[in-house]
């Protein structure tokens, strides 16, 4: 990535300054054009702070005893937990058509450098409800490794890499017109990112909510924020305790308010009461 630091070209202008010009990265060009590709959706959305101190506490214990095991794989697991008991949440819209899953897949984007340059890039790991959060954590530290290492986490991950490269061929509007005809295809977008996205923003000692964007026309995607301690009531007394701020974004093509609440509902309390350990 090239970067020049110069003044205005012509008359000299003190209210401009100095300022620099960027080409983006073959990563962050990928990035802007699957977002401008992404089509319009009718969303609703959840903000909760849920009360983990009694599971960060068994999380601990598990550590201690030499299991490898961490907040967000138990995170992951619990959604996909909720997921499936909730069918239509693992489902992917194309027109007037919802193509429902049986296996839930999560995409978990990661942050990597390149070039001097961070960039997210995305992990699919397959099945979640069927592994435990011990196989969810090591299957994200491999991948991030060979991200590391080789560029790409799995021959699935090689294969789509390959094909973004190529659309770099063509002019913008050919790759968005492209992109969005991969975004409309179900099979295509549980292929290449799965069926739903969990990310991580943690924002160190601040309270705070991240929206994150339903790539193509899924039925929900969840940004987690940071662990905040804060007072709360707990057996009519006044106590600290650690909350995790998590954002849901609910495709409302897909999924109606009740159910959405419901859902809701039923991941506070795998989250909380950290069944899935």
């Amino acid at each position: 990535m090239s970067i020049r630091l110069f003044n205005q070209p012509g008359k000299h202008d003190e209210t401009i300054g100095k300022y620099e010009i960027r080409k983006p990265s073959f990563f962050r060009r990928l990035l802007m054009d699957s977002l401008d590709a992404v089509p319009p959706g009718h969303n609703m959305m959840a903000l909760l702070e849920i009360d983990i101190t009694e599971s960060r506490k068994v999380l601990r214990t598990q550590k201690n005893n030499g299991k490898r095991v961490s907040l967000f794989a138990f995170v992951v697991k619990s959604i996909a937990t909720a997921i499936a008991e909730y069918k239509e949440l693992n489902s992917i819209r194309s027109g007037n058509r919802i193509i429902e899953f049986e296996d839930i897949d999560v995409n978990v984007p990661i942050e990597l450098n390149s070039a001097g340059e961070k960039f997210p890039r995305q992990i699919v790991i397959r099945k979640v409800a069927d592994k435990t959060v011990e196989e969810i954590w090591e299957e994200i530290h491999v991948a991030k490794k060979q991200h590391q290492t080789v560029g790409y986490a799995g021959q699935e991950d090689k294969w789509a890499f390959s094909l973004m490269r190529k659309l770099f061929i063509l002019p913008k509007f050919m790759r968005t017109m492209l992109l969005k005809v991969l975004q409309d295809n179900p099979f295509s977008v549980k292929r290449m990112s799965g069926t739903t996205l969990v990310t991580s923003v943690v924002m160190s000692g601040v309270s705070g909510f991240v929206v994150p964007y339903l790539i193509g026309q899924r039925a929900v995607s969840f940004a987690l924020g940071s662990v905040v301690k804060k007072p709360a009531i707990v057996d009519q007394k006044i106590i600290i305790r650690e909350f995790l701020s998590i954002t849901i974004v609910f495709n409302h093509d897909i999924v109606d308010g009740a159910p959405a609440a419901r859902f809701t509902n039923r991941l506070k309390e795998l989250i909380e009461s950290a069944d899935v350990l």
